[in-house]
């Protein structure tokens, strides 16, 4: 029985450790490792901070029956020599390890901005939720950093649900860099209109406890989020694997650091794949394909990113969906978003139903002695 270990439970990981324990069954032990009990909705974090109630998804319930073994904890240690790693005070071996650790904001390289500043993330976003309603009230001003699709959506929403807090998004470069010029037009007048001021081309140079000190001068806040500079988890650096800048792990055209590590989502680096969920399921989904391949005796297969556009939210009235040649906007990019992010959770249910399908229909040909097809 081929012992595989999955870390990280995010988008790339669950739906890699279910995919697996279903297409494997039989010839696969699956542990998923996470720290926290929960899946986290990451593309709905800017709506949590807004306090939009999200549905709390626990990940014993998905895994439940799938044949997945669920392990919380974190990992301090991974040897790759042994082919062991430590979650909190116990040792763990793997035939082969999923690494899917994910990303973070990094504020390291801007001076304060690690003390100062909120970000979009499970330890920092209760504190920024509890903090705005009041901050709102007496027509604060919120600075958000980064003009890229979080901090752009971020802003509209927090605009739209707090009319007289005061947002500054501050981006060293265009807002909606990823957009052609009529879809980051768009963006910038409905910003406009929801009371957003855009300060572009403006570098953060260093975040104060009050303000920020910027290329065009110094801008007060009474909160400070942060969205830019992305780095990967450090985990795999740490374990001595080979990662670029960004902690992103050079892998081969199948996804693998070397033979029994294989890497899925943000902590993966492919030419000209971006970070976030419309990477991580393409390569958690590879990824469970090729281990399940391998505990069958087949050949695996490459890796091939197909970028298909960007959705991004703008309050709960507008979007934007940039498409290769042309965009939508208004109600039906509001629509449409929505069901993109509704269809990232539909993907974990039905990789999960399609797991506890398959190990009712294996378990009696099991105890039976028959082969199952």
């Amino acid at each position: 029985m081929m012992r595989v270990v999955v870390v990280g439970a995010g988008y790339a990981g669950l739906s890699c450790a279910l995919r697996i324990a279903r297409k494997a069954r039989g010839r696969a032990q699956v542990t998923l490792i996470n720290g926290s009990a929960h899946f986290v909705e990451r593309i709905r974090l800017h709506e949590q901070a807004a306090g939009i109630a999200q549905p709390v998804l626990a990940l014993d319930e998905l895994v439940r029956g799938t044949g997945v073994q669920l392990q919380l904890g974190w990992v301090h240690d991974v040897d790759l020599e042994q082919r062991t790693l430590r979650v909190d005070d116990q040792a763990v071996s793997w035939d082969q390890l999923v690494l899917a650790t994910g990303s973070e904001f990094s504020k390291g390289q801007v001076e304060g901005a690690r003390e100062h500043a909120f970000t979009l993330e499970a330890r920092s976003l209760p504190w920024l939720e509890g903090a705005l309603p009041a901050i709102a009230q007496r027509k604060g001003q919120l600075a958000v950093v980064g003009g890229g699709l979080t901090g752009i959506e971020a802003a509209a929403e927090l605009a739209e649900t707090y009319p007289s807090l005061r947002v500054v998004l501050v981006t060293r470069g265009e807002v909606a860099p990823e957009c052609s010029p009529a879809a980051r037009e768009h963006v910038r007048n409905t910003l406009h209109k929801l009371g957003v001021e855009l300060r572009e081309r403006n570098q953060v140079i260093a975040v104060h406890a009050d303000r920020l000190h910027t290329s065009q001068g110094d801008l007060a806040f009474a909160a400070c989020l942060w969205t830019v500079g992305f780095r990967a988890s450090p985990l795999a650096r740490e374990a001595g694997l080979p990662v670029n800048a960004s902690g992103q792990v050079m892998v081969d055209a199948e996804l693998r650091a070397r033979a029994d590590v294989h890497v899925a989502g943000d902590l993966a680096f492919v030419p000209g794949m971006p970070m976030g969920c419309k990477s991580a399921f393409p390569t958690g989904m590879l990824v469970a394909d090729n281990i399940a391949r391998l505990a069958h005796g087949a050949a695996t297969r490459p890796f091939r990113y197909r970028h298909l556009g960007y959705c991004i939210s703008l309050g709960r009235r507008d979007a934007v969906i940039q498409l290769r040649g042309s965009y939508l906007r208004g109600r039906l990019a509001v629509r449409a978003k929505e069901l993109v992010c509704k269809s990232t959770v539909w993907v974990m249910l039905a990789e999960s139903k399609l797991a506890r399908f398959t190990n009712v229909r294996f378990t009696p040909a099991l105890t039976s002695g028959r082969a199952h097809p």
